[in-house]
Protein backbone atom coordinates (compact mmCIF):
# COMPACT_ATOMS: atom_id res chain seq x y z
CA UNK A 1 0.00 0.00 0.00
CA UNK A 2 1.46 3.37 -1.04
CA UNK A 3 1.88 6.19 1.43
CA UNK A 4 -0.13 9.38 1.36
CA UNK A 5 2.17 12.38 1.69
CA UNK A 6 1.59 16.12 1.82
CA UNK A 7 4.62 18.32 1.13
CA UNK A 8 4.03 21.80 2.51
CA UNK A 9 5.71 25.22 2.46
CA UNK A 10 8.34 24.45 -0.18
CA UNK A 11 9.38 26.34 -3.32
CA UNK A 12 8.17 24.14 -6.18
CA UNK A 13 10.57 24.22 -9.13
CA UNK A 14 8.88 22.53 -12.08
CA UNK A 15 11.47 22.05 -14.81
CA UNK A 16 8.88 20.91 -17.36
CA UNK A 17 6.79 24.06 -16.95
CA UNK A 18 9.95 26.17 -16.33
CA UNK A 19 8.16 27.79 -13.42
CA UNK A 20 8.69 28.35 -9.69
CA UNK A 21 5.72 28.57 -7.30
CA UNK A 22 5.17 28.59 -3.56
CA UNK A 23 2.70 25.72 -3.33
CA UNK A 24 2.00 22.41 -1.58
CA UNK A 25 1.97 18.95 -3.16
CA UNK A 26 -0.30 16.03 -2.30
CA UNK A 27 0.88 12.51 -3.22
CA UNK A 28 -1.13 9.28 -3.28
CA UNK A 29 -1.05 6.00 -5.20
CA UNK A 30 2.39 6.82 -6.60
CA UNK A 31 1.24 10.04 -8.28
CA UNK A 32 0.94 13.75 -7.62
CA UNK A 33 -2.79 14.20 -7.11
CA UNK A 34 -3.03 17.86 -6.09
CA UNK A 35 -0.97 21.04 -6.18
CA UNK A 36 -1.98 24.29 -4.59
CA UNK A 37 -1.55 26.83 -1.81
CA UNK A 38 -2.58 26.14 1.77
CA UNK A 39 -3.55 22.48 1.32
CA UNK A 40 -4.88 20.95 4.53
CA UNK A 41 -3.55 17.60 5.75
CA UNK A 42 -5.93 14.68 5.92
CA UNK A 43 -5.84 12.38 8.95
CA UNK A 44 -4.09 9.58 7.09
CA UNK A 45 -1.42 11.76 5.45
CA UNK A 46 2.23 12.10 6.39
CA UNK A 47 3.21 15.77 6.31
CA UNK A 48 6.68 16.93 5.27
CA UNK A 49 7.51 20.54 6.05
CA UNK A 50 9.67 21.81 3.18
CA UNK A 51 10.05 25.33 4.57
CA UNK A 52 13.09 27.11 3.04
CA UNK A 53 13.60 24.12 0.74
CA UNK A 54 13.24 23.49 -2.98
CA UNK A 55 10.85 20.80 -4.18
CA UNK A 56 11.96 19.48 -7.54
CA UNK A 57 11.14 16.56 -9.81
CA UNK A 58 13.48 13.67 -9.03
CA UNK A 59 16.88 14.02 -10.66
CA UNK A 60 17.82 11.98 -13.76
CA UNK A 61 21.32 10.67 -14.45
CA UNK A 62 21.95 9.28 -17.95
CA UNK A 63 25.45 7.96 -17.30
CA UNK A 64 26.22 5.68 -14.36
CA UNK A 65 28.01 2.40 -13.78
CA UNK A 66 25.92 0.25 -11.47
CA UNK A 67 28.32 -2.74 -11.79
CA UNK A 68 26.72 -5.83 -10.13
CA UNK A 69 26.84 -9.23 -11.87
CA UNK A 70 30.52 -10.26 -11.52
CA UNK A 71 31.53 -6.92 -9.95
CA UNK A 72 29.47 -6.88 -6.75
CA UNK A 73 32.56 -6.01 -4.74
CA UNK A 74 32.57 -2.61 -6.47
CA UNK A 75 28.83 -1.90 -6.51
CA UNK A 76 25.53 -3.72 -6.82
CA UNK A 77 22.15 -2.51 -7.96
CA UNK A 78 20.90 -2.08 -4.40
CA UNK A 79 23.88 -0.08 -3.11
CA UNK A 80 24.16 1.94 -6.32
CA UNK A 81 20.48 2.82 -6.40
CA UNK A 82 20.57 3.75 -2.69
CA UNK A 83 23.50 6.06 -3.39
CA UNK A 84 21.54 7.58 -6.26
CA UNK A 85 18.50 8.12 -4.03
CA UNK A 86 20.71 9.86 -1.46
CA UNK A 87 21.77 12.22 -4.24
CA UNK A 88 18.18 13.04 -5.19
CA UNK A 89 18.02 10.79 -8.26
CA UNK A 90 14.86 8.84 -9.06
CA UNK A 91 16.04 7.64 -12.49
CA UNK A 92 19.53 6.52 -13.47
CA UNK A 93 20.80 4.97 -16.69
CA UNK A 94 23.30 2.12 -16.26
CA UNK A 95 26.06 1.58 -18.81
CA UNK A 96 26.63 -1.72 -20.61
CA UNK A 97 30.26 -2.42 -19.65
CA UNK A 98 29.37 -4.83 -16.89
CA UNK A 99 30.92 -8.28 -16.50
CA UNK A 100 29.53 -9.97 -18.54
CA UNK A 101 28.71 -7.18 -20.99
CA UNK A 102 25.07 -6.29 -21.65
CA UNK A 103 25.29 -7.41 -25.26
CA UNK A 104 22.75 -10.26 -25.45
CA UNK A 105 19.14 -10.89 -24.56
CA UNK A 106 20.16 -13.39 -21.88
CA UNK A 107 22.48 -11.02 -20.05
CA UNK A 108 20.13 -8.04 -20.38
CA UNK A 109 17.21 -10.16 -19.11
CA UNK A 110 19.24 -11.19 -16.07
CA UNK A 111 20.18 -7.58 -15.39
CA UNK A 112 16.56 -6.45 -15.67
CA UNK A 113 15.55 -9.14 -13.17
CA UNK A 114 18.18 -7.86 -10.75
CA UNK A 115 16.98 -4.30 -11.22
CA UNK A 116 13.41 -5.34 -10.43
CA UNK A 117 14.41 -7.15 -7.25
CA UNK A 118 17.16 -4.88 -5.89
CA UNK A 119 16.89 -1.28 -7.09
CA UNK A 120 15.05 1.27 -4.92
CA UNK A 121 14.62 3.73 -7.81
CA UNK A 122 14.26 3.43 -11.58
CA UNK A 123 17.39 1.95 -13.20
CA UNK A 124 17.32 1.84 -17.00
CA UNK A 125 19.94 -0.28 -18.79
CA UNK A 126 22.05 0.66 -21.79
CA UNK A 127 23.00 -2.20 -24.13
CA UNK A 128 26.31 -2.51 -25.95
CA UNK A 129 26.74 -1.33 -29.53
CA UNK A 130 29.11 -4.19 -30.35
CA UNK A 131 29.45 -7.68 -28.95
CA UNK A 132 31.91 -7.81 -26.08
CA UNK A 133 32.61 -4.08 -26.58
CA UNK A 134 35.17 -5.21 -29.16
CA UNK A 135 34.09 -2.72 -31.83
CA UNK A 136 33.63 -5.39 -34.48
CA UNK A 137 30.23 -7.13 -34.61
CA UNK A 138 27.01 -5.26 -33.89
CA UNK A 139 24.62 -6.48 -31.23
CA UNK A 140 20.99 -7.22 -32.06
CA UNK A 141 19.83 -3.69 -31.28
CA UNK A 142 16.20 -4.25 -32.20
CA UNK A 143 15.87 -7.22 -29.87
CA UNK A 144 17.70 -5.46 -27.04
CA UNK A 145 15.59 -2.31 -27.41
CA UNK A 146 12.38 -4.35 -27.33
CA UNK A 147 13.63 -6.05 -24.19
CA UNK A 148 14.23 -2.77 -22.38
CA UNK A 149 17.51 -1.12 -23.40
CA UNK A 150 17.00 2.67 -23.45
CA UNK A 151 20.17 3.45 -25.43
CA UNK A 152 23.32 1.85 -26.83
CA UNK A 153 26.95 2.51 -25.91
CA UNK A 154 30.37 0.89 -25.84
CA UNK A 155 31.32 3.39 -23.14
CA UNK A 156 34.88 2.82 -21.94
CA UNK A 157 35.85 1.19 -25.22
CA UNK A 158 34.88 3.60 -28.01
CA UNK A 159 33.96 2.26 -31.45
CA UNK A 160 37.10 3.04 -33.47
CA UNK A 161 36.08 1.53 -36.82
CA UNK A 162 33.96 4.13 -38.61
CA UNK A 163 32.43 1.52 -40.91
CA UNK A 164 31.08 -0.26 -37.83
CA UNK A 165 29.90 3.04 -36.38
CA UNK A 166 28.11 3.94 -39.61
CA UNK A 167 26.29 0.59 -39.62
CA UNK A 168 25.39 1.04 -35.96
CA UNK A 169 23.88 4.47 -36.61
CA UNK A 170 21.89 3.15 -39.54
CA UNK A 171 20.71 0.17 -37.53
CA UNK A 172 19.80 2.08 -34.36
CA UNK A 173 17.25 4.13 -36.31
CA UNK A 174 15.00 1.07 -36.35
CA UNK A 175 14.89 1.10 -32.56
CA UNK A 176 14.11 4.78 -32.01
CA UNK A 177 17.00 4.87 -29.52
CA UNK A 178 20.23 6.85 -29.42
CA UNK A 179 23.90 5.87 -29.34
CA UNK A 180 25.93 7.36 -26.49
CA UNK A 181 29.51 8.08 -27.51
CA UNK A 182 32.65 7.89 -25.39
CA UNK A 183 34.62 9.99 -27.87
CA UNK A 184 38.28 8.99 -27.71
CA UNK A 185 40.97 8.05 -30.21
CA UNK A 186 42.78 5.28 -28.39
CA UNK A 187 45.91 5.64 -30.48
CA UNK A 188 46.25 9.32 -29.63
CA UNK A 189 45.41 8.63 -25.98
CA UNK A 190 48.44 6.36 -26.07
CA UNK A 191 47.96 4.67 -22.72
CA UNK A 192 48.23 7.92 -20.78
CA UNK A 193 46.74 8.42 -17.32
CA UNK A 194 46.17 12.20 -17.05
CA UNK A 195 45.86 15.29 -19.23
CA UNK A 196 48.95 15.93 -21.30
CA UNK A 197 50.59 19.23 -20.45
CA UNK A 198 52.76 21.05 -17.97
CA UNK A 199 51.39 19.14 -14.97
CA UNK A 200 51.93 15.70 -16.52
CA UNK A 201 55.52 16.70 -17.28
CA UNK A 202 55.99 17.99 -13.73
CA UNK A 203 54.61 14.76 -12.23
CA UNK A 204 56.44 12.52 -14.66
CA UNK A 205 53.24 10.78 -15.74
CA UNK A 206 52.19 9.79 -19.30
CA UNK A 207 49.68 12.27 -20.68
CA UNK A 208 46.49 12.04 -22.72
CA UNK A 209 46.29 14.80 -25.31
CA UNK A 210 42.97 16.64 -25.56
CA UNK A 211 43.19 15.95 -29.31
CA UNK A 212 42.31 12.32 -28.55
CA UNK A 213 38.80 13.50 -27.70
CA UNK A 214 38.47 16.28 -30.26
CA UNK A 215 39.62 14.14 -33.21
CA UNK A 216 37.10 11.45 -32.23
CA UNK A 217 34.31 14.03 -31.99
CA UNK A 218 35.21 15.44 -35.42
CA UNK A 219 35.13 12.12 -37.24
CA UNK A 220 32.01 10.86 -35.45
CA UNK A 221 30.18 14.05 -36.39
CA UNK A 222 30.84 13.26 -40.04
CA UNK A 223 29.20 9.85 -39.62
CA UNK A 224 26.23 11.54 -37.97
CA UNK A 225 26.06 13.90 -40.93
CA UNK A 226 26.10 10.90 -43.27
CA UNK A 227 23.40 8.91 -41.45
CA UNK A 228 21.31 11.72 -39.91
CA UNK A 229 20.90 9.52 -36.84
CA UNK A 230 20.58 11.00 -33.31
CA UNK A 231 23.84 10.86 -31.36
CA UNK A 232 24.84 11.80 -27.83
CA UNK A 233 28.35 12.74 -26.68
CA UNK A 234 28.93 11.94 -23.03
CA UNK A 235 31.43 13.44 -20.55
CA UNK A 236 32.92 15.94 -23.02
CA UNK A 237 35.90 17.67 -21.45
CA UNK A 238 37.64 19.93 -24.00
CA UNK A 239 36.94 23.41 -25.35
CA UNK A 240 37.81 22.35 -28.91
CA UNK A 241 35.34 19.45 -28.76
CA UNK A 242 32.57 21.81 -27.70
CA UNK A 243 33.35 24.17 -30.59
CA UNK A 244 32.80 21.31 -33.05
CA UNK A 245 29.57 20.18 -31.37
CA UNK A 246 28.23 23.73 -31.17
CA UNK A 247 28.77 24.21 -34.91
CA UNK A 248 27.17 20.84 -35.65
CA UNK A 249 24.09 21.77 -33.63
CA UNK A 250 23.87 25.11 -35.47
CA UNK A 251 23.89 23.15 -38.75
CA UNK A 252 20.97 21.08 -37.54
CA UNK A 253 22.77 17.81 -36.83
CA UNK A 254 20.87 15.72 -34.22
CA UNK A 255 23.62 15.75 -31.58
CA UNK A 256 23.45 16.35 -27.84
CA UNK A 257 26.10 16.48 -25.14
CA UNK A 258 26.48 16.07 -21.38
CA UNK A 259 29.16 17.08 -18.91
CA UNK A 260 30.16 15.72 -15.49
CA UNK A 261 30.26 17.51 -12.13
CA UNK A 262 33.98 16.72 -11.82
CA UNK A 263 34.90 18.36 -15.12
CA UNK A 264 32.85 21.40 -14.09
CA UNK A 265 34.56 21.74 -10.73
CA UNK A 266 38.13 20.39 -10.95
CA UNK A 267 41.14 20.88 -13.20
CA UNK A 268 44.39 19.08 -13.90
CA UNK A 269 46.10 21.30 -11.32
CA UNK A 270 44.29 19.28 -8.62
CA UNK A 271 46.51 16.26 -9.35
CA UNK A 272 49.65 17.56 -7.68
CA UNK A 273 49.50 14.93 -4.92
CA UNK A 274 49.02 11.90 -7.22
CA UNK A 275 45.60 11.23 -5.69
CA UNK A 276 44.01 8.33 -7.62
CA UNK A 277 40.56 9.55 -6.56
CA UNK A 278 41.15 12.22 -9.19
CA UNK A 279 41.98 9.76 -11.97
CA UNK A 280 39.17 9.52 -14.51
CA UNK A 281 38.66 9.21 -18.26
CA UNK A 282 38.43 11.65 -19.88
CA UNK A 283 40.96 13.19 -17.50
CA UNK A 284 40.66 16.49 -15.71
CA UNK A 285 41.59 19.22 -18.17
CA UNK A 286 42.79 22.82 -17.95
CA UNK A 287 41.11 25.84 -16.42
CA UNK A 288 40.41 27.07 -19.95
CA UNK A 289 38.56 23.85 -20.74
CA UNK A 290 36.58 24.07 -17.51
CA UNK A 291 35.56 27.65 -18.36
CA UNK A 292 34.47 26.48 -21.82
CA UNK A 293 32.26 23.79 -20.29
CA UNK A 294 30.53 26.37 -18.11
CA UNK A 295 30.06 28.68 -21.10
CA UNK A 296 28.54 25.78 -23.08
CA UNK A 297 26.06 25.22 -20.27
CA UNK A 298 25.13 28.89 -20.31
CA UNK A 299 24.61 29.02 -24.08
CA UNK A 300 22.65 25.75 -24.23
CA UNK A 301 25.17 23.61 -26.11
CA UNK A 302 25.24 21.22 -23.14
CA UNK A 303 21.77 19.94 -22.29
CA UNK A 304 22.51 17.55 -19.43
CA UNK A 305 24.73 16.92 -16.43
CA UNK A 306 25.65 13.25 -15.88
CA UNK A 307 27.78 11.84 -13.08
CA UNK A 308 29.66 8.99 -14.81
CA UNK A 309 29.50 7.34 -11.37
CA UNK A 310 32.25 4.70 -11.62
CA UNK A 311 32.83 2.73 -8.41
CA UNK A 312 36.10 0.88 -7.76
CA UNK A 313 37.40 -1.00 -4.75
CA UNK A 314 39.81 0.60 -2.30
CA UNK A 315 42.42 -1.99 -3.24
CA UNK A 316 42.26 -1.03 -6.91
CA UNK A 317 42.49 2.69 -6.17
CA UNK A 318 45.40 2.13 -3.75
CA UNK A 319 47.67 1.23 -6.66
CA UNK A 320 50.09 3.71 -8.22
CA UNK A 321 48.58 6.46 -10.35
CA UNK A 322 49.56 4.75 -13.59
CA UNK A 323 48.11 1.39 -12.50
CA UNK A 324 44.92 2.45 -10.71
CA UNK A 325 41.69 2.24 -12.76
CA UNK A 326 39.98 5.29 -14.19
CA UNK A 327 36.78 6.44 -12.51
CA UNK A 328 35.25 8.14 -9.49
CA UNK A 329 31.97 7.94 -7.59
CA UNK A 330 29.63 10.91 -7.73
CA UNK A 331 25.95 10.18 -7.22
CA UNK A 332 25.71 11.38 -3.62
CA UNK A 333 27.57 14.65 -4.23
CA UNK A 334 26.50 15.64 -7.78
CA UNK A 335 23.85 18.18 -6.87
CA UNK A 336 25.93 19.88 -4.18
CA UNK A 337 29.01 20.16 -6.40
CA UNK A 338 27.06 21.59 -9.32
CA UNK A 339 25.09 23.93 -7.09
CA UNK A 340 28.31 25.42 -5.73
CA UNK A 341 30.13 25.63 -9.05
CA UNK A 342 27.24 26.90 -11.16
CA UNK A 343 24.56 28.58 -9.03
CA UNK A 344 26.49 29.97 -6.07
CA UNK A 345 29.18 31.06 -8.52
CA UNK A 346 26.41 32.96 -10.37
CA UNK A 347 26.89 31.30 -13.76
CA UNK A 348 23.28 30.04 -13.96
CA UNK A 349 20.17 30.10 -11.77
CA UNK A 350 18.59 27.25 -9.82
CA UNK A 351 15.93 26.56 -12.46
CA UNK A 352 18.60 26.08 -15.11
CA UNK A 353 20.61 23.76 -12.87
CA UNK A 354 17.64 21.57 -12.05
CA UNK A 355 16.66 21.49 -15.73
CA UNK A 356 20.14 20.17 -16.55
CA UNK A 357 19.61 17.44 -13.97
CA UNK A 358 15.97 16.50 -14.74
CA UNK A 359 14.15 17.31 -17.97
CA UNK A 360 17.36 17.96 -19.92
CA UNK A 361 18.79 14.44 -19.55
CA UNK A 362 15.32 12.87 -19.89
CA UNK A 363 14.84 14.54 -23.26
CA UNK A 364 18.23 13.35 -24.53
CA UNK A 365 17.10 9.71 -24.26
CA UNK A 366 13.40 10.40 -24.85
CA UNK A 367 12.48 9.31 -21.34
CA UNK A 368 9.34 10.41 -19.53
CA UNK A 369 9.90 14.07 -18.66
CA UNK A 370 9.83 14.70 -14.89
CA UNK A 371 7.16 17.12 -13.72
CA UNK A 372 5.34 18.41 -10.65
CA UNK A 373 1.97 18.53 -12.41
CA UNK A 374 -0.99 16.62 -10.98
CA UNK A 375 -1.09 13.23 -12.66
CA UNK A 376 2.69 12.97 -12.93
CA UNK A 377 4.64 10.22 -11.21
CA UNK A 378 5.45 11.14 -7.62
CA UNK A 379 9.21 11.21 -8.22
CA UNK A 380 10.46 14.12 -6.15
CA UNK A 381 13.50 15.42 -4.34
CA UNK A 382 13.55 18.00 -1.57
CA UNK A 383 16.67 20.14 -1.31
CA UNK A 384 17.90 22.51 1.39
CA UNK A 385 20.05 25.00 -0.58
CA UNK A 386 21.45 26.58 2.58
CA UNK A 387 22.66 23.43 4.30
CA UNK A 388 26.41 23.08 4.79
CA UNK A 389 27.64 19.51 5.18
CA UNK A 390 30.72 17.34 4.99
CA UNK A 391 30.62 14.30 2.75
CA UNK A 392 32.00 11.17 4.36
CA UNK A 393 32.39 8.53 1.65
CA UNK A 394 32.65 5.65 4.12
CA UNK A 395 29.31 6.64 5.60
CA UNK A 396 27.64 6.83 2.20
CA UNK A 397 25.53 4.22 0.47
CA UNK A 398 27.90 3.31 -2.34
CA UNK A 399 30.13 0.28 -1.79
CA UNK A 400 33.00 2.29 -3.27
CA UNK A 401 34.63 5.29 -1.65
CA UNK A 402 36.67 6.69 -4.55
CA UNK A 403 35.27 10.20 -4.35
CA UNK A 404 37.29 13.43 -4.80
CA UNK A 405 34.87 15.07 -2.36
CA UNK A 406 35.47 12.68 0.53
CA UNK A 407 35.70 14.74 3.74
CA UNK A 408 35.08 17.96 1.81
CA UNK A 409 32.55 20.58 2.93
CA UNK A 410 29.72 21.05 0.46
CA UNK A 411 26.82 23.48 0.06
CA UNK A 412 23.23 22.45 -0.51
CA UNK A 413 21.90 19.02 0.43
CA UNK A 414 19.20 16.65 -0.72
CA UNK A 415 17.05 15.98 2.35
CA UNK A 416 14.48 13.63 0.90
CA UNK A 417 13.92 11.56 -2.24
CA UNK A 418 10.52 10.13 -3.12
CA UNK A 419 10.10 7.49 -5.82
CA UNK A 420 6.61 6.57 -6.99
CA UNK A 421 5.22 8.04 -3.80
CA UNK A 422 7.54 6.13 -1.46
CA UNK A 423 10.30 7.78 0.57
CA UNK A 424 13.51 6.04 -0.56
CA UNK A 425 15.93 8.44 1.13
CA UNK A 426 15.50 10.71 4.11
CA UNK A 427 18.35 12.67 5.69
CA UNK A 428 18.43 12.98 9.44
CA UNK A 429 18.08 16.75 9.01
CA UNK A 430 14.51 16.22 7.76
CA UNK A 431 13.37 14.32 10.86
CA UNK A 432 12.29 17.41 12.74
CA UNK A 433 10.23 18.68 9.82
CA UNK A 434 7.47 16.02 9.98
Amino acid sequence: MTRKILIKNGLLIDTLEQKETKEDLRLADGEIIERGSGLKAAQDEEVIDAHACWVSPGLVDIHTHMRDLAQKDKEDLHSGSKAAAAGGFTTVVAMANTEPVLDSSNTLSLYLQKIASQAVIEVLPVAAVTKGLLGEELTNMVELAQLGAVAFSDDGKPVQNLVVLRRALQYVKMTGKVIISHAEDLNLAGGGCMHEGLMSTKLGLPGITSASETVAVARELEIVRLTESPYHFTHISCAASLDLIRRAQAEGLPVTVDVTPHHLSLTVDSLENYDTKLKMNPPLRTGKDRAALIEAIKDGTISAIATDHAPHSGLEKSRSFTEAPFGITGLETAFSVCYSELVLAKHIDRLKLLTLMTSGPAQVLDLQTPSLRPGARANICIIDPNYQWTYEAEEGYSRAHNSPWDKKELSGKVLCTIFKGQIVFQASQLAGRH
